[in-house]
């Protein structure tokens, strides 16, 4: 008998075992990883239906950003044309600005830099018989052109109206102090009616004459709305040899 007995509890554990196997959960318990949980369907469910974790403030630092475009020229250059004259060509969207001009002025000699200049503000006299006069020179299509100058504050402003290099009727305004004896020694222009110095609405082209730029140096170039300062900028002038 208590031989017996001894093989019984030998023997229990072998019926014990399936019983608390059989007992246990069928679906396993979460782990404390970032795996998912759910069975196999959730392991399988597609990288679009998860929630994207949220990207670094830092993740585009590297990146080259697109340059804002409307509020300076992507490009200038110097282009010479065939008879002999250069053009200033920029390419800017003018046509969003009503009422635009460019002014540009010569620094002549090696360098540029560190030198103080200022735009004319040519639109702040175009009113009464300036505008009219302007107005005469560039509705003038004759031969030559039609030029009408006034002195203002020891600045001679001679309003240049004849047909330009892209085949139109332009006008310019050169301006030169009263007491130079050369008034291309250190020259300046604005550049009126811009739709006259179009190419299309994102091109302009100006003509730089040899009487007027003949040195080089470095030509600062201002865009203007009306009397307001749009934006600046500067490039090399070859000059005329």
């Amino acid at each position: 008998m208590r031989h017996w007995f001894l093989q019984l509890l030998v023997n229990l554990p072998l019926f014990l075992v399936p019983v608390v196997v059989l007992g246990a959960d069928a679906k396993p318990k979460a782990a404390g990883t970032d795996r998912p949980t759910g069975g196999d369907k959730a392991q399988s469910q597609p990288a679009a239906d998860q929630v994207p974790a949220e990207p670094k403030a830092d993740a585009d630092a590297d990146k080259p950003q697109r340059a804002k475009t409307g509020s300076r020229p992507t490009s200038m250059a110097i282009i010479p044309l065939p008879g002999g004259l250069k053009t200033l060509t920029i390419h800017f969207r003018w046509s969003l600005y009503p009422k635009a001009s460019i002014e540009t002025r010569l620094v002549p000699g090696p360098e540029g830099k560190g030198v103080m200049v200022t735009p004319i503000y040519f639109a702040e006299h175009l009113k009464g018989k300036i505008r009219d006069d302007l107005y005469s020179c560039l509705d003038h299509t004759g031969e030559g052109g039609l030029t009408r100058s006034f002195t203002k504050d020891k600045l001679v402003y001679k309003m240049i109206g004849r047909r330009n290099s892209l085949g139109n009727q332009g006008i310019h305004v050169q301006v030169y102090p009263e007491e130079s004896k050369q008034p291309n020694e250190n020259p300046a222009a604005a550049y009126l009616q811009l739709d006259t110095w179009a190419v299309d609405q994102e091109t302009l082209s100006l003509d730089l004459a040899r009487d007027e730029f003949p040195k080089p140096g470095t030509l600062f170039v201002w865009f203007f709305r009306e009397d307001r300062v749009v934006w600046e900028e500067q490039i090399r002038w070859p000059g005329y040899k």
